[in-house]
């Protein structure tokens, strides 16, 4: 793929209009705030590519998980893109706008998509950005220089963005799948990318960076994947939801009513009771751990339920 093809679907990701249905403070409660910056680049073949970290083994939640760098907010006045950034710095080490310009390299705010709802109840805005030549943004980075942070971040890699949606030539992973999880009496759909440790389609940049996984990756022999017993790297979950809707946003094949989960957090947050605090509500930490006797049409009214079940059969 040519970089200008790669920067049409970066004027896509630029033109996509986020649905502004309901106030912020519902959709992206106080207590519950989270998000993640998604960084596209161009790769050696002029693909379109996204960074991932991979979580230190260390970590209470999600530890070990294929991840976008991100976290929670420290405070009710960060925004959204301020939480996505400072996350970024603190993981990663990416460095802040002066820094990056002394790089000869700039981060371009794309946009925002909805929000997610995550496993443990919070509320996760994906910030889009794109990291490219200061000046040529059709130009492929040489160099960037970043430090993981050991408590959060084992290794970081990429793949290229349209991987999610089988539309790009070079598809590096090395199996897929899609399976149907219930939870809370909805079907949810849970995608697998098994991609390999060691990629020689990577960039040299990242293939730079320290990675202080060690031993710690996930073993394939028991996957059906044809890789002589190698490594794998598991992208997964919510995760790759968001990368697969964003790939459909990028070629213009998202039907954006549909795109996260505002309706379903609304209806949390307002006929819920739900979301509110920071400690999780009895009704909330029994669906984390998916109990049986725990549901979506415990907390919300039927009328409402219905129509968002119907968005799960999309």
């Amino acid at each position: 793929m040519s970089s200008i093809a790669t920067l049409e679907l970066i004027a896509n990701i630029k033109r996509f209009a986020v649905p502004k249905v309901y106030p912020v403070q519902q959709i992206w409660p106080a207590f519950r705030r989270s998000a993640v910056m998604i960084i596209l680049f161009i790769g050696n073949y002029g693909e379109l590519r996204v960074l991932l970290t991979k979580r230190s083994r260390k970590l209470n939640n999600f530890s070990g998980h294929v991840s976008l760098p991100g976290g929670k907010a420290d405070n009710e006045q960060e925004t959204e893109v301020d939480v996505a950034r400072r996350e970024c710095f603190e993981e990663i080490g990416l460095p802040y706008d002066d820094e990056l310009q002394k790089q000869g390299l700039k981060l371009e705010h794309l946009n925002m998509m909805p929000c997610y709802l995550s496993r443990t109840f919070l509320s996760v805005r994906p910030i889009v950005c794109f990291l490219h030549d200061h000046d040529k943004p059709s130009v492929q980075i040489k160099n960037l220089k970043l430090l993981l942070n050991p408590g959060e971040t084992s290794s970081i890699f990429s793949i290229p963005l349209l991987d999610l949606i089988d539309k790009h030539n070079k598809r590096e992973y090395l199996k897929k799948s899609v399976k149907t999880y219930h939870w809370g009496h909805l079907k949810w759909p849970i995608k697998h990318f098994y991609y390999p440790t060691k990629n020689n389609n990577e960039v040299t940049w990242l293939d730079d960076i320290l990675d202080l996984s060690s031993d710690d990756e996930d073993l394939i022999d028991d996957m059906n994947i044809h890789s002589n017993g190698k490594d794998i790297k598991d992208l997964w979950g919510l995760t790759a939801q968001m990368l697969y809707d964003l790939a459909n946003i990028a070629v213009n094949n998202a039907n954006n009513n549909y795109i996260g989960n505002e309706n379903l957090i609304y209806a949390l947050t307002e006929f819920g009771g739900q979301m509110l605090d920071r400690k999780r509500t009895d009704w909330e930490a029994g669906m984390i751990v998916n109990e049986k006797d725990k549901n979506y049409e415990q907390v919300i009214p039927k009328h409402i339920y219905n129509h968002i079940v119907n968005e799960f059969k999309l």
